[in-house]
């Protein structure tokens, strides 16, 4: 939501993404939460802290939710909830920001991302999660990175492998043929995709459809655009 560069639209952006979105569970980051529009009670949000008093979080009007804690090197960036679909059912559902680290003379995402996999771990490959999991945000990170010789960074691929590796399944594997934008880059007009979804390999039978949406409103609210996956389960 790019609280950061998009505040004074907060209260407009809120309404928006809460009572104009058809959804039962919203994943956001770069976000502060308007208490105005949100019930405390059914929102998991922590802030990333020092200069970001903004972070990521989830939040459900439809079903039970809580927190859900694991050993995060990334607080803020990363936020787990536990939420219950049915009594034979509890989503895992996890909000991630790919947090930048300047290397060198380089902005990076890639390293903080295997760092927050790494802290994930215990999670993704728990007998008792590992088939319920949804992980979706903004990755900041692309195979269309490594695919254009301007950039140094090649290694985005990588992230991507590791997830698969994890027995997840990328959402847009069946909806898209090729990229999609998420994004839009004050600096950059290629159609850039760094928002994803990767969900167990057991809810992807369960999976279908997979859309970023895209209206006038999401331009003014949000420099990205919302990606919505469905669910027959």
């Amino acid at each position: 939501m790019a609280h950061w560069s998009h505040k004074k639209h907060d209260k407009e952006s809120w309404n928006y993404f809460v009572n104009e979105l058809d959804y039962d569970i919203l994943l956001f980051q770069e976000s502060y939460p308007n208490m105005e529009i949100l019930d405390k009670n059914k929102l998991v949000w922590n802030e990333i802290g020092d200069n970001r008093p903004w972070g990521s979080g989830i939040y459900s009007k439809k079903y039970k939710i809580r927190e859900l804690n694991f050993n995060n090197s990334f607080f803020g960036a990363v936020t787990a909830s536990e939420i219950t679909i049915s009594d034979d059912l509890a989503l895992i559902v996890i909000s991630l920001y790919g947090l930048f680290e300047k290397i060198g003379n380089v902005i990076y995402a890639t390293p903080n991302l295997h760092r927050i996999l790494s802290d994930l771990t215990g999670i993704l490959q728990s007998r008792g999660t590992k088939h319920r999991v949804i992980i979706g945000g903004d990755y900041n990170v692309s195979v269309q990175i490594d695919l254009d010789p301007n950039y140094p960074d090649n290694d985005n691929k990588l992230v991507f492998d590791r997830l698969e590796n994890f027995g997840l399944v990328n959402c847009y594997d069946n909806y898209y043929s090729d990229f999609v934008q998420t994004h839009r880059h004050s600096r950059s007009e290629k159609p850039w995709q760094n928002d994803y979804f990767f969900i167990s390999k057991k809810l992807s039978n369960y999976l279908v459809n997979c859309e970023v949406i895209v209206d006038e409103s999401i331009v003014k609210y949000s420099d990205h655009n919302p990606v919505l996956i469905e669910l027959e389960i």
